[in-house]
């Protein structure tokens, strides 16, 4: 089974889950920890994934490791672009699908959530979490046209946007666009980048 970062996952049982440290009440109470988790950018060893798991609010988050044979269902973000949109959000997003047409994109954080899952963890004001897919680092230069369009009004929704890239790691688009350095966040750690040193190849 292949796993990415930003990956909702079904468990088989909460009973095959390693942590550390003390495990939270909330745990057994909210609904949307039972069973369900998003898959972590963490580097784990063969057979085994990192994965985090939310409670109502973003003061309830709670990580640990499984095994991925534990791993019954996956969704992925961009997958949950087939489901309806959040009543709160319909304005927004259908806006948004028109901007980034043509574009490998998904929604994650609470408003993906409650597309994948029917659970309701977004509420009016909840952020947008868009994710987008780049195959190489230079195709970020490209989106400042994309970045400019989801910012503008007719998102009634402040959009945030996250480029996945390949085999590299994640970039926060505002980030990266608007300063001279930038983060990319991988598996082993981020790591702090500065654009003039930035040597593009292929």
């Amino acid at each position: 089974m292949e796993l990415t970062v930003h990956d909702l996952v079904f468990l088989k049982s909460m009973d095959q889950i390693d942590y550390f440290g003390q495990y939270p009440d909330w745990m057994n109470e909210d609904e949307m920890a039972q069973g369900i988790a998003v898959v972590r950018r963490m580097k784990v060893e063969d057979g085994k994934v990192a994965i985090g798991f939310r409670g109502d609010n973003r003061s309830k988050r709670f990580a640990a490791i499984t095994n991925i044979s534990n791993i019954k269902r996956v969704i992925r973000p961009f997958d949950v672009l087939a489901n309806s949109y959040p009543a709160t959000h319909i304005q927004s997003l259908t806006y948004i699908e028109k901007v980034l047409d043509g574009l490998k994109w998904g929604i994650g954080g609470s408003v993906g959530f409650s597309m994948a899952t029917g659970i309701t963890v977004c509420h009016e004001n909840s952020d947008i979490d868009i994710i987008l897919y780049c195959k190489r680092l230079q195709e970020l230069d490209q989106l400042t046209p994309i970045f400019s369009q989801l910012q503008k009004s007719k998102s009634a929704h402040r959009v945030d946007v996250q480029v996945e890239i390949l085999g590299v790691g994640a970039v926060v688009l505002a980030d990266y666009l608007n300063h001279s350095s930038f983060i990319v966040r991988t598996s082993t750690g981020p790591i702090l980048l500065e654009k003039e040193s930035l040597i593009y190849k292929g």
